[in-house]
């Protein structure tokens, strides 16, 4: 080791304080970069583990594939797994409540298969022999058709046909049709477990058939089987290439296509030519899986958090880059004397720069370390927090995984020694570019210039001599202030930036919060049944109901549609256009909303019982090119004014006309979420007219959502219903509220804190590289008053200053947030008077007590010794 690198590690040693506040400020920025990075890592990694047990742990799926071919797939290198799945066939289920889903299918999984291909058992064991089966838990809600664990069933299981088709899971079931299941074979099965809904690509929600699995050994597999396949490392990095060197078509062309990349009309009929011929056409490929465990940055809800994570990545690099290179800005200054002496006795410009950054290193080895592990634990207690208020939001299946990736970890380091390097390169050439004689003298860093330094008679007038004197010195030394007054300014705008990017958030979910104003409504399939209508209103006379709708609709077809010429130009549509078809609700609200409704309009109900009020202005979005930005309208979609008639079709075919009795923009209690133009009838002219209520809808306001909840299962108890309980989405968006709250408020506190560990750094060391010139002031008469007016005015100077240009700078940022995130139509630009407030009393405060300590210190120091000593 060399003399100036012992002299470094010296300094290190004898000044403790700088040194420790240093490490903190590096600690901080780097536990912060590991944080987020680490946070985005697991949270990619946890997507993963969802998307693998929603759908199941393959990238492609090839259906049909005769068994003697799977040799072929199992010797190509691309191909880690697969799993291999069988149709056994259809059986009828009598007892289905479910008109469009009247049979069971049943499918054989083999042991792999049923561990990789998302079956989610719920209660019971999964089948280990072929007389095993697992049902769905939508066989009973949704079919009601109870079965249990032990239970043994009789299935006459063949194949689906119609008209000499096979049919498969793809095929809705259509009464229409003379569909049979033929070639049938008895087949008993003992029920072993219930599982949850197979996965949509196992069982769409259209499938005419409810998937029941049993088991299957993979040597008694015969003729036709479906296999899914998980990809090697290779494999899924090249996975449009290696599917389509499977599917025997062209690499290049099917990558485009899948990759939805702009394509010609000619090579989008080649890659259909292509796909028609080859050997596995019927395929599906887990893309979302794919794209995840690959390219992640190039999916639309990942991506976007990957933008932001690169954002918040670079705001912390940007502030850091000043704390830390303010500190090797102050060692340099504290130093420059030395630096002059090393100088005079041969130490070349090469040398202090090598030592300067011989310093970075040593700070940035203690810095960076401490900051991986703190970043790492911090994560770990954001995940297992995030987790809690998770507990039962988006998907119950939904868990962030912690997840260390050594890629997060290196690009924490790379990003701190970038940091530090950024901070000490503009030092180091600082430092070897002081002459000897400057560095000496100390005068490097002081320019007199008599005409600039004539104080204003307020400032001697307000704060004396002291004044007078700080005032100076401020203009002589303008680089030692202007670094404390830059890291003021990046903390304060960075701060108000920060505070408004976060109100944004909370005030988009508090308008999501209280767009609706029920807090229960009740789905029913009533089908003309009015023993169903009946039970359904008697849900409305149960307790803590405040307010309800009972509302039901039909679509009506308008003939020669009258459209609002304005409504037509916002869209570009021209008058002869047949794109809009005329289509608007008739709908009713029940007989008391009705009467509210028409009472709040002030109408009359034996004057408009056979007419409609017509509800028809819509908010459209037009989308300017220039400004990169939607503006929103609303205006009325026709033209009809009171007193017109309207004629059409019902959706029943019934032909109907309907008066307009009255005009207007004001919605009933319940459908305040529209998206078709409406007509409100009365419920006596819609019993009428209507034949055919085949759904109920009923929105309640209750003061206990959660005992209407109950009480309505109660009294609906064995019918086929849907209930949402706005109260529990409330209750979760209040945890999301929670939850960005922490991620917000936590990131904010990390940066503030790297602000003031920099502006504590740069306060204090500055005010101990001025000792002797304090000790020089009070030996020739200042008074402690005087001494203390003097820094106060220097404070109030630097806080002044640094608010003058972080505010402006602060807000600017604020609204640019708010201009990219946001719709102005939405709401108003929310100016930050609050951040403006905190930072402007954070600035003085944090000023004011720093100063307060160090003059303290200052104090009680003894005056000769202090002249006499040169070093800190």
């Amino acid at each position: 080791m060399n003399l100036l690198n012992k002299l470094t590690i010296k300094n290190l040693k004898l000044n403790k304080k700088r040194t420790i506040v240093t490490v903190i400020g590096i600690m901080l920025s780097v536990a912060l970069i590991t944080a987020v990075s680490t946070m985005y890592s697991s949270a990619l990694a946890s997507l993963i583990d969802f998307e693998i047990y929603e759908k199941g742990n393959f990238h492609v799926a090839f259906y049909e594939v005769d068994k003697t071919e799977l040799k072929t797939f199992r010797n190509n290198r691309s191909i880690d797994n697969i799993y291999l799945t069988k149709d056994v066939g259809y059986a009828r289920l009598n007892d289905s409540q479910n008109e469009y889903k009247p049979y069971v299918f049943i499918k054989a999984f083999t042991k792999d298969a049923l561990q990789n291909l998302s079956v989610k058992l719920t209660n019971g064991r999964l089948p280990q022999n072929e007389n095993e089966i697992v049902i769905p838990t939508h066989l009973k809600t949704n079919g009601r058709v109870v079965m249990n664990i032990g239970d043994t069933i009789t299935l006459d299981v063949g194949t689906r046909v119609s008209e000499g088709q096979t049919l498969n899971q793809n095929n809705p079931y259509s009464q229409d049709n003379q569909e049979e299941i033929i070639n049938t074979t008895r087949k008993t099965y003992k029920i072993v477990g219930i599982i949850e809904r197979p996965a949509s690509n196992i069982e769409n929600y259209e499938a005419p058939g409810y998937t029941f699995i049993t088991y299957i050994d993979e040597n008694k597999l015969n003729g036709n089987v479906d296999l899914y396949a998980r990809f090697t490392k290779n494999g899924v990095k090249n996975s449009y290439e290696t599917i389509a060197n499977i599917l025997g078509v062209d690499a290049k062309l099917f990558k485009k296509v899948n990759n939805h990349e702009e394509t010609s009309t000619q090579e989008l009929e080649e890659y259909l030519k292509q796909m028609d011929k080859s050997k596995y056409s019927n395929n599906n490929i887990n893309s979302y899986l794919i794209a995840l465990e690959t390219n992640p940055i190039s999916n639309s809800g990942v991506g976007g958090l990957g933008v932001v994570v690169v954002i918040v990545i670079g705001i912390i690099v940007f502030t850091s880059v000043f704390c830390i290179k303010n500190s090797f800005d102050i060692s340099i200054t504290e130093k420059i004397k030395q630096y002059g002496m090393l100088r005079s006795i041969g130490a070349t410009k090469k040398q202090i720069k090598k030592n300067v950054f011989y310093e970075a290193t040593i700070l940035g080895l203690i810095g960076i370390t401490l900051g991986i592990l703190s970043g790492l634990i911090a994560s770990y207690i954001l995940i297992i927090v995030s987790n809690h208020f998770m507990n039962g939001m988006l998907s119950t299946n939904l868990k962030l995984r912690f997840s260390i990736s050594i890629i997060a970890i290196l690009a924490s380091i790379l990003l701190g020694i970038l940091t530090i390097y950024l901070s000490a390169i503009r030092s180091a050439r600082r430092a070897s570019k002081v002459t000897p004689i400057d560095s000496i003298r100390n005068s490097a860093n002081i320019k007199i210039n008599s005409k600039k330094l004539k104080s204003p008679k307020i400032i001697h007038k307000l704060f004396g001599i002291g004044g007078e004197i700080s005032y100076k010195n401020l203009k002589r030394n303008k680089k030692k202030y202007l670094t404390t007054i830059i890291s003021l300014i990046v903390s304060v705008s960075i701060f108000i930036a920060l505070y408004s990017f976060m109100n944004l958030a909370f005030i988009t979910i508090e308008i999501e919060l209280s767009m609706q104003e029920y807090n229960v409504d009740l789905s029913m399939p009533i089908g003309n049944k009015e023993n169903l209508y009946t039970k359904a209103l008697d849900t409305t006379k149960l307790e803590n109901i405040e307010e309800y709708t009972v509302y039901r609709n039909s679509g009506f077809n308008i003939e020669n549609a009258k459209y609002n010429k304005e409504y037509q130009e916002k869209l570009n549509e021209p008058d002869n256009s047949d794109f809009y078809d005329g289509y608007i609700n008739v709908s009713v609200v029940g007989y008391e909303q009705y009467q509210k409704y028409i009472k709040n309009l002030g109408l009359n109900y034996n004057k408009i019982k056979e007419k409609g009020i017509l509800i028809d202005t819509q908010k459209i979005g037009i989308y300017n090119e220039k400004t990169k930005k939607t503006k929103n309208y609303n205006i009325r979609q026709f033209s009809y004014n009171i007193g017109d008639k309207i004629s059409g079709k019902l959706d029943n075919d019934n032909e109907f006309e309907i008066e307009i009795a009255h005009i207007t923009s004001a919605l009933p209690f319940g459908i305040e979420n529209y998206s078709n133009s409406t007509i409100i009838i009365s419920d006596e002219l819609y019993d009428k007219i209507i034949k055919n209520n085949m759904y109920v809808h009923i929105y309640y306001n209750a003061s206990n959502a959660d005992k209407l909840q109950d009480d309505i299962d109660e009294l609906l108890k064995g019918e086929d219903y849907y209930i949402n309980n706005a109260e529990e989405n409330t209750k979760m968006m209040k945890n999301l509220y929670t939850l960005i709250g922490i991620f917000l408020y936590g990131f904010i506190i990390v940066i503030s804190l790297i602000g003031i560990t920099n502006i504590f750094n740069t306060i204090t060391t500055n005010m101990e590289l001025r000792r002797q010139e304090f000790a020089m002031l009070k030996s020739i008469g200042m008074t402690k008053k005087e001494f203390t007016k003097m820094i106060r005015l220097e404070s109030i100077f630097m806080g002044t200053k640094s608010l003058l240009f972080g505010i402006p700078i602060g807000l600017a940022l604020s609204y640019l947030i708010y201009h990219f995130l946001s719709s102005e139509d939405a709401y108003p630009y929310p100016f930050p008077l609050m951040a403006i407030i905190i930072s402007i009393s954070a600035v003085f405060l944090l000023i004011t007590c720093i100063m307060k300590y160090e003059v303290g210190k200052i104090n009680k120091q003894n005056t000769i010794e202090t002249i006499r000593n040169e070093n800190i």
